[in-house]
């Protein structure tokens, strides 16, 4: 029997900073919660020799991930956007955006559910060790008489390869021994 994944929960983010021959420490991770979606596609190239009329070698490259989250606008999101995107809020919570704003490298955590898994797995956590973030589209509609349009935070992501060790991400299932204490820090190759 297949197994099926939906949902996206548990949204966390934990501020990256580098060391010695680009090694990434992390700070632990914080909850954003109000995750509504997420959709990261490879990035890469395809690259093909072609010799004696047919594609003699072929190998796609790993450029990581780009795409978008997309979350609730609450506080925490806030707190995540004005984090990454290096922005800097005064005593009475007031965050400030400047063109001189310099952006901060995270990873991004979070977890779908997962159904039908023949080892009764419940659940599928993921890491993307080296992402950025770009500053998101400010929506918003007026109230209209048949209803609310409801704007939300979508934000371009890129995840990219760790300079010291070439990981990109990680994921393990609820059978795993990492599981239980996903979001307690980032896990480690």
């Amino acid at each position: 029997m297949g197994r099926i994944r939906y949902g996206l929960k548990n949204l966390h983010y934990a501020i990256a900073t580098e060391g010695t021959g680009g090694a990434l420490t992390y700070a632990t991770p914080v909850a954003v919660p109000g995750a509504k979606s997420i959709s990261l596609a490879p990035a890469g190239t395809a690259i093909d020799e072609p010799a004696d009329d047919v594609v003699w070698y072929h190998k796609d490259t790993n450029d990581g991930y780009t795409g978008t989250i997309e979350f609730e606008d609450t506080a925490a999101g806030d707190a995540f956007l004005a984090a990454v995107l290096g922005m800097t809020t005064d005593a009475n919570d007031v965050v400030f955006e400047a063109a001189s704003d310099e952006y901060k490298e995270f990873a991004l955590l979070g977890q779908f559910t997962l159904e039908g898994g023949a080892d009764n797995e419940t659940g599928k956590r993921f890491c993307f060790f080296r992402c950025v973030a770009a500053r998101p589209n400010t929506d918003g509609q007026t109230k209209e008489v048949s209803g609310l349009t409801i704007a939300t935070n979508t934000v371009n992501i890129t995840a990219m390869a760790r300079i010291n060790d070439d990981m990109v991400k990680a994921s393990c299932d609820s059978n795993s021994a990492s599981y239980a204490n996903w979001f307690q820090a980032v896990v480690t190759a």
